[in-house]
């Protein structure tokens, strides 16, 4: 294309010298200095040409490495594309799947809450019937459940947590044994005494001179005091429970005490 520039350039030049000399044989002027004169105008006129002829040759290559410059962008830009629309159809996936998690969240919200209050009748029945321990204690973690399952300010996932941190409570009462002081009140009489509780599988006294020993009848709620012989092993129990003694085999009368006398 600039090849083609330069003869179109020559072409007038040659052009431009044709005519002049034709305009000077046909007037006459032969003169050295009129040809001299015309020549330097013809070659001023070639110069003009060249430097337009560069300039477009330059603006040539400028508008080429444009175009080539938006290919890419355009390539680019195709390429985001569909990258783009595979983002979003995978979006769409991901909302699809949020509104139905949303969806068994509404209905998982709708059965957890009375459940909950149900599991509160069932630990309530439960602790009424289980053997009697720590009832201040376990009364009042039933009276604050209550009162967080019946508060609206109160949020589901935390009504939840309280009520599986009571059943934990509840649970771990059955493992382990612990010894504490405690008052009784026997036959009308008050009594300072050491407390054995076995999980909640029995509830025994000690007499602070180690004289009496006892057990809690789960069905009547009153306290029946058992034969001397029983009076070491709920002892080594205690101990047992203090971890002054390592863990051994005991002979307690756990279970059925309707034979004792």
């Amino acid at each position: 294309m600039i090849e083609e520039m330069k003869k179109q350039m020559h072409f007038i030049v040659l052009f431009v010298l044709v005519a002049v000399l034709s305009g000077l044989k046909a007037h006459g002027e032969t003169g050295p200095t009129e040809i001299h004169k015309r020549m330097e105008t013809a070659i001023q006129i070639e110069q003009k040409a060249q430097k337009k002829g560069d300039a477009w040759a330059k603006e040539k290559e400028n508008i080429l490495a444009e175009i080539h410059d938006l290919k890419d962008r355009q390539k680019w830009l195709d390429f985001q594309r569909k990258r783009y629309k595979a983002y979003i159809e995978k979006e769409k996936g991901v909302l699809q799947g949020l509104k139905r998690k949303k969806k068994e969240f509404e209905k998982i919200q709708m059965d957890l809450e009375p459940y909950l209050d149900e599991v509160l009748g069932r630990l309530e029945t439960f602790v009424k019937s289980d053997l009697q321990f720590l009832r201040e204690e376990r009364g009042k973690r039933l009276a604050f459940l209550k009162d967080s399952l019946n508060d609206y300010r109160v949020g589901l996932s935390e009504k939840l947590r309280r009520v599986l941190e009571a059943l934990q409570v509840e649970a771990k009462y059955g493992r382990g044994i612990e010894k504490k002081e405690g008052v009784l009140r026997i036959n009308g009489e008050t009594i300072e005494v050491n407390l054995l509780r076995v999980g909640r599988l029995a509830l025994f006294y000690e007499t602070l001179d180690h004289g009496k020993v006892g057990v809690l009848y789960r069905d009547s709620g009153k306290w029946k005091t058992l034969p001397h012989e029983y009076e070491r092993e709920i002892n080594r129990a205690m101990e047992m429970a203090q971890r002054k003694r390592a863990i051994e085999l005991l002979d307690l009368p756990i279970g059925s005490w309707k034979d004792i006398k």
